[in-house]
């Protein structure tokens, strides 16, 4: 009978309190960074509390850096071992020269969505029931936040500006704000008119009553942005090549978290989520979760249509100036077989 390894460790460390001289291997220390605290990360903290790292003997440090960008530049740097983040990165590290390997998709949509307040909503003619292009044409004479400049919060104002026909910067600003809370409260104190991040900061705006979602990302309403490689895990190709069994080990763990959000029931995600994000209401949270599931991926699989959704997004900015070879930036052989 194979007992689970989480099992065998525990009977290990107490044989080891019986026998003197009994070793028992430990959870072996990785280090990921994301870039805030969202449900964008929901596989991480499954992994993290439900015990699926531990699973795969691994202790898992995970790392905000309130913004993506510094927490590409700990993988890059080797400070980290791992990146759980948007492809902005990935992708331009490419187009420089210096390839990171994404290993598996976490969130396989466009999640990042915007809020408006509903001051400016009336004074640009907004309303929930427009098209996307009508939408983002009531962008004009606005000021948009984002987490950082950089950031896919920031990118995402910037290329609805441009789909709209406007100038970034003089039809309409695109300012880095920070994190969550903060751009609630300068969405709040109006010093920006719409506010983009993630769930569950978005649903929460809007639960307070002084906001509207202006375009629902998590739930594909956006075209463009609906099959996306958004949220993935990369490695750097080196600490791949020499360390495959720990990628792979990761790997796992997390897909079997992103199945468990597919099967979770509402009070399981309620008991996981509250300790997450203490003081939030049960109905905030829900629609945070609901609005969330579609976007993942199951089976962690990345697609060539994702990725290329991720390039065609970068090179309409101007960011990146070729494609992007899937097999290049790619690799799904550290995914599970069964």
């Amino acid at each position: 009978m194979k007992l689970h390894r989480q099992a065998l460790n525990a009977l290990c460390v107490a044989a080891a309190m019986l026998l003197a001289g009994t070793a028992c291997a430990a959870p072996q220390k990785l280090r990921m960074t994301i870039p805030v605290h969202a449900l964008a990360f929901y596989s991480i903290y499954v992994a993290q509390d439900k015990g699926l790292f531990a699973a795969q003997d691994i202790d898992m440090e995970v790392i905000a850096t309130q913004g993506d960008g510094p927490d590409v530049d700990a993988l890059i740097s080797g400070s980290v071992d791992f990146t759980t983040s948007t492809p902005n990165r990935l992708l331009t590290a490419y187009a420089q020269g210096r390839p990171l390997k994404a290993v598996m998709s976490v969130v396989n949509r466009f999640t990042n969505f915007c809020y408006i307040g509903k001051a400016a909503a009336e004074k640009v003619g907004f309303r929930a029931d427009q098209s996307v292009d009508e939408k983002l044409r009531r962008l004009k004479g606005l000021t948009i936040g984002g987490t950082r400049p950089g950031a896919m919060t920031f990118l995402l104002g910037m290329q609805y500006l441009k789909r709209a026909g406007l100038e970034p910067q003089r039809d309409a600003k695109v300012i880095g704000v920070g994190g969550g809370p903060a751009l609630l409260a300068a969405l709040e104190n109006g010093q920006i008119d719409v506010a983009c991040f993630a769930s569950p900061g978005v649903e929460q705006a809007v639960e307070r009553g002084k906001s509207l979602v202006f375009i629902n990302n998590p739930r594909g309403e956006d075209q463009q942005l609906r099959e996306f490689l958004f949220e993935l895990l990369y490695v750097r190709p080196d600490f791949a090549q020499k360390n495959p069994e720990q990628v792979r080990r990761v790997v796992k763990a997390l897909v079997a978290a992103n199945q468990w959000i597919q099967r979770a029931t509402d009070a399981e995600h309620l008991a996981l989520l509250k300790p997450r994000f203490p003081g939030m209401d049960d109905a905030v949270l829900l629609k945070a979760v609901h609005n969330s599931v579609a976007a993942i991926e199951p089976s962690g699989r990345i697609t060539p249509a994702a990725l290329a959704s991720a390039v065609k997004f970068l090179r309409d900015l101007q960011l990146l100036d070729r494609d992007v070879p899937f097999d290049a930036v790619v690799d799904n052989s550290f995914l599970p077989t069964n």
